[in-house]
């Protein structure tokens, strides 16, 4: 009779012995997929989705998506990259540390709805009128050969994430990622983590003129102005003003009101 049914109880050790050898790769497969989920949380996302000019003379609108938090701040920047010579003629080129670049315009927003955009302007107004890039008030002396692409980028620093309260003297700090992660995440010469993107545009060099800025003191005799005009210092209010005297022209004697004088 008790052999009738051991192919049964056989059956069901080895069901048992089955299951638990599974249990630990099961176990093993939870803990890996929850790690999974937790990185996809911390991994941040950053960016451009739209860039493009503006009807205004070297403005560009630069629009990007991301899963910061609301208010976070984000730095845009334009960025024209410079040759040197050397360069040029098959010399070595510059490290990241020496590297020449320009920044033409740089605007820091704040997150809404997972969304961010800004606006940069990438020309000046030279004292002429003609329309230029801040490194060509210098071209002169740098002797640089600019490159035909602009690099927008798109950063996001932790440790920049400080705003003003309304009392005056406090500071609070916005809420962030305690662990970012993910493949825009960068590290500083000190360590500190940042989150970057960036897409290249090409954009030609200013062309054009415009009507000339008014001189600024600020902009003259190394801000220091036009020292030797000197402005006419307004009257005081409630200051006496004393009539003009008036000579006459005669030989007359003079008259007892005229002692006075």
């Amino acid at each position: 009779m008790f052999s009738l049914h051991l192919p049964a109880i056989w059956q069901k050790i080895k069901n048992l012995s089955v299951y638990k050898s599974l249990m630990p790769t099961s176990l093993m497969l939870l803990v890996v997929t929850s790690g999974c989920v937790q990185k996809a949380q911390n991994e941040v996302q950053l960016e451009i989705k739209n860039l493009e000019p503006t009807q205004s003379n070297g403005v560009y609108t630069v629009v990007g998506n991301t899963n910061l938090p609301e208010s976070s701040r984000i730095t845009v920047t334009a960025i024209r990259y410079l040759h040197s010579p050397e360069e040029l003629g098959g010399g070595p080129l510059n490290t990241e540390a020496n590297v020449n670049r320009s920044i033409l315009d740089r605007k820091t927003v704040e997150v809404k709805q997972s969304k961010w955009q800004a606006e940069l302007n990438l020309w000046q107004v030279a004292p002429n009128g003609n329309f230029q890039e801040v490194w060509q008030a210098n071209q002169g002396s740098m002797k640089l050969t600019p490159d035909s692409d602009v690099t927008f980028m798109a950063t996001f620093d932790p440790e920049t994430q400080w705003q003003r309260s309304q009392k005056p003297k406090v500071k609070e700090r916005d809420p962030e990622p305690r662990n970012i992660e993910g493949k825009l995440l960068r590290f500083t010469n000190s360590g500190e983590k940042y989150v970057q993107t960036s897409q290249i545009l090409s954009v030609s060099l200013p062309g054009g003129k415009t009507i000339p800025p008014r001189p600024q003191a600020e902009n003259v005799n190394g801000g220091w102005g036009n020292r030797y005009q000197i402005r006419p210092e307004p009257l005081t209010s409630g200051a006496t003003v004393l009539p003009a005297i008036k000579f006459r022209q005669t030989n007359a004697p003079l008259s007892p009101s005229e002692f006075l004088r």
